[in-house]
């Protein structure tokens, strides 16, 4: 992390550092505005995925594309559903608890572990810097919970992206709708500029009508191949689906490789990143992707 007007100067420094101790960097999920860094580096980049953005100086319910967010808004007013924003270190001992056994029960239900490469645990929850947005039953009980992760800008918060998302089984139909618009609309009064609903990973945005597709790489192939192979358990495209009702813009995030050699060396590293614990079948499987 780093200042804008230090980025290539961070980068290309961090290269030499890999370089000097024979290690091959790539940078995964990086924004538009980097690549110039690279082409003139002369590395191949690639699109990984898409992050979606909401506005919140903008954001309100009004209109027919709304309508899905704001009846599940509603419900949850209606419910008296309360919401909380604060840090876990201010949390009282028993609501800690029931966010780990909501976390735990939700990892639970999963066919794969817990990711670690792309999306947060409970662990990330715990740094002083990073905000929680909870829900809570009129009794009390925990609906949901929420994790949003600062970015600055001059020292001052300017956007928060989401990270950790759990809901308690039983709960209200439509809560992580709810307790994002309210999220939104907590992040309107405090003056925040950018919400994001966080890098769909392997998830591609909408085609424009008329655009053509491009030609599949190799790479390409083996990500299609993760995303097939982890959407049972982990929901990227129906993910995707449900952020997509937040009406966001899209913003194409990348990964940069310095040479076409290294790719089967670098698709294993991320098979194994989003599938740390798969099986040989898997394995002989990502490596038939590589070398069609």
């Amino acid at each position: 992390m780093c200042r804008p007007e230090r980025a290539e100067r961070t980068i290309a420094e961090f290269v030499q550092f890999c370089d000097a101790n024979s290690w091959v960097p790539v940078f995964y999920s990086i924004h538009g505005q980097y690549l110039p860094v690279f082409e003139a580096l002369g590395w191949p980049t690639m699109s990984v995925g898409e992050e979606t953005l909401m506005h919140p100086q903008t954001f309100d319910l009004v209109g027919k594309p709304w309508q899905k967010v704001r009846q599940a808004h509603n419900r949850g007013i209606k419910a008296q559903l309360t919401t909380l924003w604060t840090r876990w270190e201010d949390l009282s001992p028993l609501i800690q608890t029931q966010i780990t056994a909501v976390s735990e029960q939700w990892v639970s239900e999963k066919e794969l572990p817990e990711m670690g490469f792309t999306l947060g645990g409970i662990d990330e929850l715990k740094d002083p810097d990073v905000r929680l947005y909870l829900a809570f039953a009129p009794d009390g009980t925990l609906q949901a919970v929420t994790s949003w992760l600062p970015s600055w800008r001059d020292g001052r918060v300017v956007g928060y992206t989401i990270d950790f998302m759990r809901r308690a089984d039983g709960s209200m139909p439509g809560i992580m709708e709810f307790i994002i618009a309210s999220a939104a609309q907590h992040m309107r009064e405090d003056g925040v500029e950018v919400l994001s609903l966080s890098g769909a990973p392997l998830a591609q945005k909408p085609a424009t009508e008329g655009e053509p597709e491009d030609e599949q790489t190799t790479m390409d192939r083996l990500l299609g191949f993760l995303a097939r192979t982890l959407e049972p358990a982990y929901g990227f495209a129906s993910l995707f689906t449900f952020k997509s009702k937040f009406n966001p813009t899209y913003e194409t995030i990348y990964m940069a490789y310095p040479d076409q050699v290294a790719l089967p060396a670098i698709g294993n590293a991320i098979g194994k990143a989003y599938l740390p614990d798969a099986n040989a079948r898997e394995y002989v499987a990502l490596a038939r992707t590589l070398i069609r």
